[in-house]
């Protein structure tokens, strides 16, 4: 509306003509001041015994099915249970309706309409507002939207801006219109978050009529001390027909600005709101975003008056409070968020089996799904494959480190290294799409993808590691190191590392002593050849000492000294890079680059296992042989390299893949083909991008520290060890170092029904091996300490 054209309506409806209307219509006489509006004209009345009233001169444009449905709203609240709080009554005129039709100059039909005066001050006009005032403020949200579940009305399905049902077509139409660039970016990442945490819930989100504005100029305090209570709420201008859980996050939106600590008022507010009105889990792990997508369309919308009116200083001053929320919103982690507040809502009694109540279904109903997909799993698949947990989880979901069940109730993932740079990413799943949508085929065809991230990946390595061939798993990754180190030097004589794993293929177990030592293997072939675990804690050699990696250094000198006695040839020696299976070991400084001269100089070469370790989780290199400050001769990667797609891939230097030109083909199907290129090359972009190794090494540190702390208070925690996000945890009963296996696999069961996920590793399963994507942080290191130590107390008692 023109500024002209709103001075005009003032003007026409003045004092002295209010007051006539008011004498005209409802035979009042009554004192008028001018009340500020948004798009209507608002007057407060005082009649001759001192009531006072509210007139409301509707604009031109609304329609009168709007204005019937904020009257109906209206006498069905005040017919409804929602004792303490008062609401607006709707007075009928001297001809018995509710509306009174005017025509301004204009010649355009107007709507007048008379409401009863709710008494209290503005809940902006308090100067002290307390957690207390914002659990007041969640009841009545709460109760307002448990009672207008009864209430329906036609106008309420009108398409409004302000509905965060369209949030998305709003900013997408509207982000253009903000000048300043980073602003732009800010309202853009938020956009992203919607798109990928919101809409993925969109159907198990509660529909209903909402208020959709309860904000601090609509809510009504008993006075401005500081024990005042919130008694009230006024206009309903906005009301529509949308998802529930966004009356709550509007609410929120307006409740944050200005706030210091804004995550604790969200907290409040919800909780309150919970208690009154049950919020299930998709509606607690979008609250978040919500809030921030309803920031990002005010923002949008003031760039769009401003643009309007250009001289409107008070549209930029309004806006400030919205981009200071914005900018604190955006510094956090929003799943991590939607993780806690469903543990504030969904928490059942201390000392209840699980963390979370079932938002939805009953027990029966999902043990009762449980066993029916046990029961079909039996009938269907191979009886060796296992599942974990007493109480198998059906997991449907998953998004950043956080792993959702069949009713939206998140987990914490921190045993999950496939899905490296986060579960479901969406500059992954967004590759992946694309390319999978142009074309995918096989290495016979010339494409770009294939040479894009063979030098993207080769970039990270150093210089000699400079030749890549693609493969489908680590276990054929492997399997393909075995063919080249034959070739390069004309043997198979393999010395392996105690308790090491290295895949499923038939070559593979070959070489995997956890598989051929381990129940239904056949023991080792006579070419392989086992040396001692680098144990640096339960091993012979004890501490991290250049010293102690030589000493364990010499035992696989002496297992190349018995082949050449008996004349044989080294083929080369493997090993991880840091022990997974073997219980999350890292290995003592300098027994790499003991062994890899010593296998070098036998004529051997030097695989590196990084299928678990490697792309940075380290947190300190790209990859894990780096700490040890040695260059394999040959590479092996998997798992990570794709988040979670099948890929993998071996690395290797010139001379060696010379070797493997013999005059037969290498050909692999999928291995290398364009959309594995795409997903692998979005997995690197993100780990720089997103300094997911710098978020290894600050986070696995924080974390390393508070497990040593908790080290020095349960002496159940043998050790603690680990670099970056990769740290394992050994449990034991005793001095003598007895595995602690039956009270680590209780604190398993425990973490789970606390939603942490965490599995064990170790030659005695005692080992909490912790390896979550890479997207894991410090709020979520101080959760699971928290629960950890609650866990060992009662593992104690």
């Amino acid at each position: 509306m023109a500024m002209e054209e709103l001075q005009t309506q003032v003007e026409e409806y003045s004092s002295s003509a209010v007051m006539a209307l008011v004498q005209e219509h409802f035979q009042m006489a009554v004192e008028v001041k001018s009340l500020p509006g948004y798009v209507d004209l608002n007057y407060l009345l005082t009649d001759e015994l001192g009531e006072r009233f509210i007139l409301k001169i509707a604009n031109a444009d609304e329609s009168l099915a709007e204005l019937d449905m904020q009257n109906a709203v209206m006498h069905y609240l005040n017919e409804q249970d929602l004792q303490p709080y008062l609401l607006p009554k709707v007075i009928k005129n001297l001809a018995g309706n509710e509306i009174t039709p005017l025509q301004d100059s204009y010649g355009r039909q107007r709507s007048l309409r008379l409401l009863s005066y709710v008494p209290g001050i503005f809940y902006y006009e308090h100067q002290e507002l307390a957690s207390s005032h914002h659990a007041q403020l969640g009841a009545l949200l709460g109760k307002l939207d448990l009672c207008l579940q009864g209430f329906s009305h036609s106008a309420a399905s009108r398409h409004f801006d302000w509905d965060l049902k369209h949030a998305k077509s709003v900013i997408e139409s509207k982000v253009g219109l903000i000048t300043d660039s980073s602003q732009r970016q800010q309202v853009l990442s938020i956009l992203s978050g919607f798109i990928h945490q919101v809409t993925p819930f969109i159907d198990e989100l509660p529909q209903g009529v909402i208020h959709n504005d309860v904000n601090d100029y609509n809510l009504l305090l008993s006075s401005g001390e500081r024990d005042a209570a919130v008694i009230g709420l006024i206009d309903f201008g906005d009301m529509v027909h949308s998802y529930q859980i966004n009356e709550l996050a509007i609410a929120c939106a307006y409740a944050i600005l200005g706030a210091e600590s804004p995550l604790a008022i969200i907290k409040a507010i919800t909780l309150a709101y919970h208690q009154q009105r049950p919020l299930n889990g998709a509606e607690l792990w979008v609250l978040l975003p919500l809030i921030a997508a309803r920031l990002a369309v005010s923002v949008c919308n003031s760039a769009e008056a401003i643009l309007a009116e250009p001289d409107n200083d008070y549209l930029l001053v309004t806006a400030k409070p919205a981009w200071a929320a914005i900018a604190t919103l955006l510094k956090l982690d929003a799943k991590s968020v939607g993780f806690e507040l469903q543990r504030l809502c969904l928490s059942e009694k201390e000392g209840a089996g699980n963390c979370f109540s079932s938002a939805e279904g009953t027990d029966t109903t999902s043990s009762e799904r449980h066993r029916d997909i046990l029961s079909q799993r039996a009938e269907r698949l191979f009886k060796t494959l296992s599942v974990s947990y007493e109480q198998p989880l059906i997991i449907e979901r998953g998004q950043g480190q956080f792993l959702l069940d069949e009713h939206n109730i998140a987990y914490l993932d921190m045993v999950n290294n496939v899905c490296h740079v986060g579960h479901c990413h969406p500059a992954v799943v967004a590759a992946g799409q694309e390319q999978m949508a142009k074309l995918n085929t096989n290495t016979r065809y010339l494409n770009d993808n294939i040479l894009d991230y063979s030098q993207a990946l080769l970039d990270t390595f150093p210089e000699r590691l400079s030749v890549v061939m693609f493969v489908n798993s680590g276990s054929e990754a492997n399997e393909l190191a075995m063919r080249l180190m034959r070739c390069k030097t004309q043997s198979d004589e393999l010395v392996v590392v105690d308790g090491a794993y290295h895949g499923n293929t038939n070559k593979a177990i070959e070489i995997s002593p956890y598989k051929f030592n381990g129940p239904g293997g056949e023991g080792a072939a006579e070419h392989i050849h086992i040396v001692p675990m680098p144990d640096p804690y339960r091993g012979p050699f004890k501490g991290m000492s250049v010293e102690s990696g030589q000493a364990y250094a010499q035992s696989v000198e002496q297992a190349i000294s018995a082949l050449q006695q008996d004349g044989k040839q080294l083929g080369g020696y493997i090993c991880e890079s840091l022990q997974g299976v073997g219980g999350n070991l890292i290995m003592p400084n300098g027994y790499l680059k003991a062994v890899y001269q010593a296998v070098r100089h036998a004529g051997g070469v030097c695989i590196a296992d990084e299928v678990q370790v490697g792309f940075g989780r380290v947190g300190s290199h790209w990859w894990a042989f780096e700490t040890q400050d040695v260059v394999p001769d040959i590479v092996t990667l998997g798992k990570p390299i794709g988040n979670g797609h099948p890929m993998a891939a071996v690395v290797t230097t010139k001379e060696i893949a010379a070797a493997f030109v013999t005059g037969m083909e290498y050909f692999n199907t999928f291995g290398g083909n364009p959309v594995s290129c795409a997903i692998g090359k979005a997995v690197i972009d993100t780990i720089e991008s997103e300094n997911l190794m710098g978020n290894a090494r600050d986070t696995g540190d924080y974390l390393q520290t508070c497990l040593r702390k908790l080290q020095k208070q349960f002496d159940i925690i043998g050790d603690v060890r680990g670099l970056g996000l990769f740290i394992g945890v050994e449990l034991v009963e005793d001095e003598k170092l007895t595995p602690a296996t039956a009270k680590a696999q209780a604190l398993i069961e425990w973490l789970k029904s606390r939603h942490i996920l965490l599995s064990l590793d170790g030659p005695f399963n005692n080992v909490l091996k912790i390896k979550p994507p890479m997207v894991f942080n410090k709020d979520n290191v101080d959760y699971f300490i928290e629960q950890l130590a609650q866990g060992l107390s009662r593992i104690n008692a």
